[in-house]
């Protein structure tokens, strides 16, 4: 009680002096903490331990201070080293090359110089390069397919160029890559990636792009020439040594030109012989279904975004630009004669036409590019 009692009033007087300074809220606060100091030292005030505490000073034992304890000296005999590294140079830490001043951007644009000529040089006149490129090194051997996976399975290309050439592929499912896949592969639930606009079959290689999004859009795939060539972008991470590049890379090459004609669509040769220019599209004659006839090893499916996707039939290679990231390719569309009397290819070709060249196909063209629109518009509201 007696240790109580200064501490209360010395309380209660720092309160009258604070009063005439406090709000009314901070008033009725110190109020409240004051008597619950008063009720706390009547509860335990007179506690042995409470005597203790409060009549120790804190500030006159202070904490002893820890002695820094010194490093352990190891004999130089006795300290483990590597023996490998032992008698290598010390590393240098820098970003430039040993020989560089730092940040002369010269160097490295030489470089680059050197290896663009150096690629350039393989290539005749801008056009496809023949020959190959210097390696990039010698890259790890890709692993086996899977069992089921459309790498190990001849796509039925004649049955679909027979029924979808110039048309969209759907099976109802709303599963748009799927329904062409199924349709391609001569099983099943084949295995594939469906995040991949690149198809990998036993016998050709398939090519999936978007053309256009639900605002008409368009993407950097596009088409010129009246839908009779198209841009196309390989993955960032792709070059001309890889497997599937130089499999497309191919379809430029002469030997491919009897196969040009073998598989061209029955038709294709009258239909082009009555459009002005197109006198090499791809096929003069008609050629009946054989047994084992050859397939033509690049085929292009093409989509506005969000739609099903529609069979644009055989590309081959014009030009390619290696040094660009991604590699940039410029595709000749071989059946663009008869894809010109399909509403569904027209319409993909006004929503990514590069030079404006339909001419007499553009009425057509952009009626039907418009229909493509209304009807990605009436999915969304459903949706």
């Amino acid at each position: 009680a007696k240790l109580a009692l200064p501490i209360a009033t010395r309380a209660r007087a720092r309160f009258r002096d604070a009063r005439e300074m406090l709000t009314e809220y901070e008033q009725r606060r110190e109020a409240r903490i004051a008597r619950n100091r008063e009720i706390l030292m009547r509860l335990v005030g007179d506690l042995p331990a409470h005597k203790a505490l409060m009549e120790a000073d804190p500030r006159s034992s202070p904490k002893p201070k820890s002695a820094k304890r010194k490093a352990a000296s190891i004999p130089e005999g006795e300290q483990r080293r590597s023996g490998r590294i032992r008698n290598m140079p010390a590393p240098i830490y820098t970003s430039f090359e040993v020989d560089e001043d730092l940040g002369d951007a010269g160097a490295r644009a030489a470089r680059r110089e050197a290896r663009r000529k150096a690629s350039s040089s393989s290539r005749s006149g801008g056009s496809v390069a023949r020959d190959k490129v210097a390696p990039r090194g010698s890259p790890k051997p890709p692993a086996p397919p899977a069992k089921g996976s459309i790498k190990t399975l001849a796509a039925r290309v004649d049955e679909v160029a027979a029924k979808y050439l110039g048309r969209p592929i759907s099976d109802g499912t709303g599963a748009l890559k799927a329904a062409v896949i199924h349709e391609l592969a001569p099983i099943a639930n084949p295995r594939f990636s469906k995040y991949s606009g690149i198809q990998e079959w036993k016998n050709c290689v398939c090519l999936f792009a978007n053309v256009g999004d639900k605002n008409g859009n368009s993407y950097d795939n596009v088409f010129t020439h009246a839908g009779g060539q198209v841009s196309w972008f390989a993955q960032p991470t792709q070059h001309e040594e890889t497997s599937v590049i130089a499999r497309i890379l191919e379809t430029a090459h002469e030997k491919h030109d009897a196969t040009q004609d073998a598989t061209a669509p029955q038709g294709l040769g009258s239909i082009a012989g009555e459009e002005e220019g197109e006198e090499d599209a791809g096929g003069t004659t008609e050629h009946p279904k054989k047994k084992n006839r050859a397939v033509w090893p690049l085929h292009f499916f093409a989509r506005m975004e969000g739609c099903e996707y529609v069979y644009c039939g055989r590309l081959r290679v014009l030009e390619h630009f290696p040094n660009k990231t991604p590699m940039k390719f410029l595709f000749r569309l071989l059946d663009a004669p008869m894809l010109r009397h399909s509403d569904d290819f027209l319409g993909l070709v006004d929503l990514a036409d590069a030079d404006a060249s339909l001419g007499e196909h553009k009425p057509k063209a952009a009626a039907a590019s418009k229909k493509l629109k209304l009807e990605k518009e009436t999915k969304s509201t459903r949706r």
